[in-house]
């Protein structure tokens, strides 16, 4: 098992750097054979990530730009193509552009006071990181409107009601319960994991309405301003994938 930290103090927003850093992680992951189950968390106490840096905001909003809603789902289509699983711890902060590669992991770990969401609409923009296509398919069409239009974060706690995660539990025990189902997952043939994790995304890929394709591509840019071939025996280890320090 391989842990992956974003740790980008305070709240570990996911910058072009961040993403570009997970991108390097996942990339060099997928063929080291050390690494059979991934595990994705966020440091400090704040949380999984509280969304898109907005001090990078003024930039893409200039013609042309594009780049966060890109390099998101970008990010999220290699989480979703990554060969051996991957499972996702949230505490604290789970919003935008977080969620969205949370929604790509394989396993969903959230502590029941976690805080999930897609803010996006209250500034004005779009989910432009697959959420739009993602999170119906979890929890249903209704509910993914209510979420989205709105802006309003769930709990932790209604997200396993809702199924947007696989558990919820008490905020001291997350990691430990992700950590416990990551080494479960690590014991197991890792040549038989990579094939059942490519049926199943396979499977996903023909029940999901066409209409969807691509979807997602019309909302990468927010609009304009008005005016891991056998089992072995499993090796913990630590990744830290992202950049840390204040930005």
């Amino acid at each position: 098992m391989t842990t992956i930290t974003i740790d980008r103090p305070p709240v570990n927003a996911m910058s072009r750097a961040v993403v570009a850093a997970l991108e390097t992680a996942l990339e060099t992951l997928a063929t080291d054979p050390a690494t059979g189950v991934a595990l994705l968390r966020g440091a400090g106490p704040r949380g999984l990530s509280a969304g898109a840096d907005i001090s990078e905001f003024p930039a893409l909003l200039e013609p042309n730009a594009d780049m966060r809603g890109e390099g998101i789902q970008r990010l999220a289509d290699r989480v979703e193509a990554f060969p051996k699983p991957i499972i996702v711890a949230i505490h604290g902060f789970c919003m935008g552009g977080a969620l969205e590669i949370a929604l790509a992991c394989d396993i969903r770990i959230a502590a029941e006071d976690a805080r999930i969401g897609l803010p996006e609409i209250r500034i004005g923009i779009l989910p432009g990181g697959g959420g739009t296509q993602r999170l119906p398919r979890v929890v249903g069409p209704g509910r993914a409107r209510l979420m989205i239009f709105s802006g309003e974060p769930i709990t932790g706690r209604r997200a396993a009601e809702w199924g947007l995660v696989e558990e919820a539990v008490a905020p001291a025990e997350v990691f430990d319960t992700a950590a416990a189902i990551a080494r479960t997952l690590a014991a197991q043939s890792s040549h038989a994991l990579a094939v059942i994790k490519a049926l199943l995304r396979e499977d996903e890929r023909r029940s999901a309405p066409r209409w969807t394709a691509g979807r997602d591509r019309r909302a990468r840019a927010p609009p304009r301003a008005p005016g891991r071939p056998r089992g072995h025996r499993c090796v913990p280890r630590e990744t830290r994938a992202a950049l840390g320090g204040a930005g």
